[in-house]
């Protein structure tokens, strides 16, 4: 992180540290405050109270934060006052204080897309729900006080204690997280459910055995359906044209369709396509899902998709909990709640599955045209799988995985379970 003198933060920076080490000494209420390097609200607020109390801090230093508790830095000063003294609506809003015996513990799970988008309403609510049910209160999900929709920060809002738990899009990881790209390689993906239940089960049953991934508990997987390949009608795809490296746009799910609307998406793409010179400059080539096509307005009359099962990749997400907030949970509550998660939670990708398929279907009403890929555009799609996967193998095998056959189980389960794909 940055050493600023002043850092603005955004999201929930109530929580979010400022660069350097805070002081670990306590801190006497009633008191005037000095920030120093490290120190966010949360971290202050146990300082002084022993437990985490940040909106106690943000109600009392309004005109220092100017209303803005996404304003902090070093040298400020902050008025720490006795909690006894608090607001009757600031001792009233759920924080992720320790619980007393008996009282829920209420935690934040920080959404990185439109509350309307399908991960959230169709996989992440009625599974944050079912917690709440299957705990009978004790444990319970709220959102942050500010949503941070930044598709790269979503890691870093666990481990800082920012929020308690997020989903966070594994491509985002792919330097500090290699072995979750496996379903970004080509032909290693599938229908949304297909491949976040391989993915688990390779979690499940190879990965977990080591640190791999010791920054949070991975309560599961979620999965997109994969992206295929959107060309020119006149220009079919073939070997030989380096489509792997020619997708002019990305998956736009979290660069602007859940958050401006797919009107407004049309509208950029045209503006930034409008004037391609197809005769100098070649076609255009999309990779992406139907549902994005459609929504990002790459399809229309001019354009249809070679379908490519397996995909030419498909996007997963690591649902994450901090490993301080899931130590905090009671292990009867840990046990319940792993009952909804890990293979559970990878089924609730269908949900994915039947919005993409919807927009398939509409397409195909209203004049999709469809291919499929020949024999050896096919090959060379295995061939660049094969080489990718080939420095997969060797992170597996440096933290002791036998990676053959852990690939070999993860296309045995993709093989397995082909029967969710809705083409073929």
């Amino acid at each position: 992180m940055l050493n600023f003198a002043k850092i603005i933060f955004t999201a929930a920076i109530a929580l979010a540290p400022i660069a350097g080490s805070a002081q670990s000494t306590s801190i006497e209420c009633g008191q005037t405050y000095t920030v120093v390097p490290g120190d966010t609200l949360s971290r202050i607020s146990v300082k002084a109270y022993g437990v985490s109390a940040f909106e106690v801090l943000i109600d009392a230093n309004r005109d220092a934060l100017q209303d803005n508790p996404n304003l902090l830095f070093v040298g400020q000063k902050l008025s720490i006052p006795c909690r006894g003294t608090a607001t009757t609506a600031t001792q009233t809003t759920p924080t992720t204080d320790t619980p007393k015996p008996g009282a829920p513990l209420v935690l934040t799970f920080n959404k990185a897309s439109d509350p309307r988008f399908v991960i959230n309403s169709g996989i992440i609510d009625p599974y944050l729900a079912n917690i709440e049910r299957i705990t009978e209160g004790r444990v319970r999900f709220v959102d942050p006080p500010v949503m941070n929709r930044d598709v790269n920060a979503q890691l870093d809002l666990v481990t800082s204690g920012t929020v308690d738990a997020t989903y966070v899009m594994n491509s985002t990881l792919a330097q500090s997280h290699p072995l979750l790209q496996i379903p970004m390689i080509p032909l290693m993906g599938g229908s949304a459910q297909q491949t976040a239940i391989s993915l688990w089960n390779l979690h499940e049953n190879y990965l977990s055995k080591t640190n791999y991934f010791d920054d949070a508990h991975v309560l599961g997987f979620i999965s997109a359906p994969a992206a295929h390949i959107w060309h020119d009608l006149n220009d079919p795809v073939e070997a030989g044209e380096n489509v792997l490296n020619a997708n002019d746009y990305p998956v736009p799910y979290f660069d602007g369709l859940d958050m401006i609307g797919p009107k407004r998406v049309q509208e950029r793409n045209a503006e930034k396509f409008g004037n391609h010179d197809v005769a100098t400059q070649g076609p255009l080539t999309f990779m992406m899902a139907h549902g994005a096509a459609r929504g990002a307005g790459i399809w229309n009359d001019k354009r249809g998709v070679t379908e490519v099962e397996n995909g030419i990749y498909t996007p997963t997400f690591s649902v994450i909990v901090s490993n301080d907030a899931w130590a905090r949970i009671s292990p009867a509550d840990r046990q319940a709640i792993g009952t909804l998660s890990g293979l559970r939670m990878s089924q609730r990708s269908a949900a994915w599955d039947d919005f993409d398929n919807g927009h398939r279907q509409i397409m195909l009403d209203t004049g999709l045209s469809v291919a499929y890929p020949d024999g050896p555009l096919l090959r060379e799609l295995e061939e660049n799988a094969q080489d990718r996967l080939v420095n997969w193998a060797r992170t597996a095998t440096g933290l002791g995985i036998p990676a053959q056959q852990a690939i070999a189980a993860y296309r045995a389960d993709l093989a397995s379970l082909r029967y969710l794909l809705i083409f073929r």
